[in-house]
């Protein structure tokens, strides 16, 4: 097999965008913020279909993504969260949690109607200083959440 998120999480802490482990999977800051908050919940599992889940662990993956979507939102407070778990660039169960704003795109629907040089523009990248704050923002909201 020749994935490479599984090869990616081999070595995950050493991401500088890794937020934290969780049972089923991991938190990553998204590398781009055109989407302020953007950030992934990657399985540990490979897999590229939910229902290839084991039914117990799939049930905590949700459960678990949910939490990360909710930390996320509790943080940014947008208009809307966006869900995305596609998989056909890379067949590993990954979700990609957008947080959205009225007016982010030029018409209503899904971010993937920007193009890649928008979606993945330099200039939103986040900064060192950025990227600590929202990797710390962002953990602290999954601790509370998960402590309540």
């Amino acid at each position: 097999m020749n994935c490479l998120m599984c090869e990616n999480q081999k070595n995950i802490e050493d991401d500088p965008y890794f937020i934290m482990e969780l049972e089923t999977g991991y938190v990553i800051l998204g590398w781009f913020q055109r989407f302020w908050g953007y950030t992934l919940f990657s399985c540990k599992q490979h897999g590229p279909e939910l229902h290839d889940l084991e039914h117990n662990y799939k049930v905590k993956f949700l459960e678990e993504m949910a939490t990360v979507a909710e930390a996320v939102f509790n943080v940014f407070k947008p208009d809307k969260m966006n869900y995305e778990l596609l998989g056909n660039g890379c067949q590993h169960l990954h979700w990609h949690l957008y947080p959205r704003r009225k007016g982010d795109t030029p018409i209503k629907s899904s971010v993937y109607q920007l193009s890649n040089a928008e979606l993945f523009d330099e200039s939103t990248r986040p900064d060192e200083e950025q990227r600590k704050e929202l990797i710390d923002l962002i953990k602290n909201e999954i601790i509370r959440l998960r402590t309540k």
